[in-house]
């Protein structure tokens, strides 16, 4: 890791599709400095980035999930810290509106993904939002 005197910089992908978000984990760890989460409960996801928000610069979660809609999910994240950059995943079309109304989420992905896009989308986040220092709040 390149972050000589930093702490580690948390990346979390939430899906209830193991298979996925193995996959999708498996993908985002070659962006360097980052370390993955994978996630198949929302709940869990919750749980790990109430404790250590403060190391978490992007969520990717999807949206139709059991015990908890990732707009449900997003909605609480940016609620605990909203410098974190949150994206939705989805096979199913959705509303632009649902966006606007909850405003919680900062990009949409739409299924399937091609991995490449995945990384380099999230690598230019990770790298934007170093520069900006606009992850951490007090």
């Amino acid at each position: 890791m390149d972050r000589t005197n930093k702490s580690p910089v948390f990346i979390a992908i939430i899906d209830d599709e193991p298979d996925l978000a193995c996959l999708f984990k498996e993908a985002l760890s070659q962006i360097d400095g980052a370390e993955v989460f994978a996630f198949t409960d929302p709940l869990l996801a919750l749980e790990h980035f109430q404790t250590n928000h403060q190391n978490y610069m992007v969520i990717i979660s999807d949206y139709r999930m059991p015990s908890m809609t990732g707009i449900e999910l997003l909605s609480k994240i940016k609620d605990v810290n909203p410098a974190v950059t949150r994206i939705m995943m989805s096979a199913f079309e959705i509303q632009d509106e649902l966006f606007q109304e909850f405003k919680c989420v900062d990009k949409f992905l739409q299924k399937p993904v091609l991995m490449t896009d995945l990384i380099n989308e999230v690598r230019m986040l990770v790298s934007k939002i170093q520069i900006l220092g606009t992850n951490r709040i007090s």
